[in-house]
């Protein structure tokens, strides 16, 4: 049994509560035991830093020692969420002058910055690694044609060391093809989906959600695989932002692992765009399935 500290971050409690679900089964399934931080708060996302960088480190620092006290690593699922706490971990470790000024700020409580942050790609590589995912598949799902989306920000963290290539991360990639997926290569792995702008100029997240979506179609796939909850919302939305534009299903990736672990997700009907001919091509894999 392998225990981390977990920080869902706001969104995998609204909008993508379907993600955390998804997320706890199929890490459970492998033996992965979350340790939900106590009373944690915002990471501050894309609003703190624009505002003022010392705020977004103060908020980050909090949950960071919350994190501290228990000896764990820390899991950040939500890819805005584990670049804010990973920077400013990094951060605080690093320069005595702002972990001075953030522990300031947040006294009683102080932070060292000594966690280790982590994210759901990572973990499942570190922890339940390659070979154990092969083996685990109990359906076969090649029939998901799957193009990985990173997103701009997963391996993007200003200052930081990223945990995979920043202009071609593989991952993602490798994680699917064991599962038993069909990855399907292509040029737009980090391209930006419109992030928040969403709520300020929807025009603008239609044009650049829609071009993922037509390259994907494009390059052949049938699903678009991601783990940043904006981004997946986004994409999903291009069903109603572009009503010219035929559209596939955005998943989480632990969503792909529930089909090949269980055969089906818990979560289809939180899609916006249908998941019934992925589920529907989902077959047991011989001597294995129910």
């Amino acid at each position: 049994m392998i225990t981390l500290s977990y920080f869902p971050g706001c969104s995998l409690t609204s909008s993508s509560s379907f993600y955390d679900r998804s997320l706890r089964r199929v890490l459970s399934f492998y033996g992965v035991e979350l340790k939900e931080l106590e009373d944690w708060s915002c990471c501050g996302a894309a609003a703190a830093p624009a505002v003022n960088h010392g705020l977004a480190d103060v908020l980050n620092a909090r949950n960071i020692a919350i994190a501290e006290r228990s000896g764990l690593h820390l899991l950040a699922p939500c890819s805005a969420c584990y670049a804010r706490t990973r920077a400013s971990a990094v951060k605080i470790a690093g320069d005595s002058s702002v972990r001075e000024t953030v522990n300031e700020a947040l006294a009683p409580m102080s932070a060292k910055g000594s966690v280790e942050v982590r994210n759901v790609i990572e973990v499942l590589l570190r922890y339940v690694g390659v070979e154990r995912i092969a083996a685990s598949a109990v359906y076969g799902i090649g029939s998901v044609r799957a193009v990985p989306y990173y997103g701009c920000l997963l391996t993007r963290i200003m200052d930081v060391p990223s945990s995979d290539d920043v202009e071609d991360p593989s991952g993602m990639d490798i994680l699917l093809d064991a599962i038993g997926a069909s990855v399907v290569p292509w040029q737009f792995k980090t391209e930006c989906c419109g992030a928040g702008s969403t709520a300020t100029d929807s025009d603008r997240t239609a044009q650049l959600s829609g071009r993922i979506m037509a390259t994907a179609l494009k390059a052949g796939a049938n699903a678009v695989v991601t783990t940043c909850p904006l981004c997946q919302l986004n994409l999903d939305l291009t069903a109603h932002l572009r009503g010219d534009l035929n559209t596939i299903p955005v998943l989480f990736l632990t969503e792909v692992f529930e089909l090949a672990l269980f055969g089906r997700t818990d979560s289809s009907r939180n899609h916006l765009i249908s998941m019934a001919a992925i589920e529907g091509s989902v077959e047991p894999l011989r001597g294995k399935g129910a």
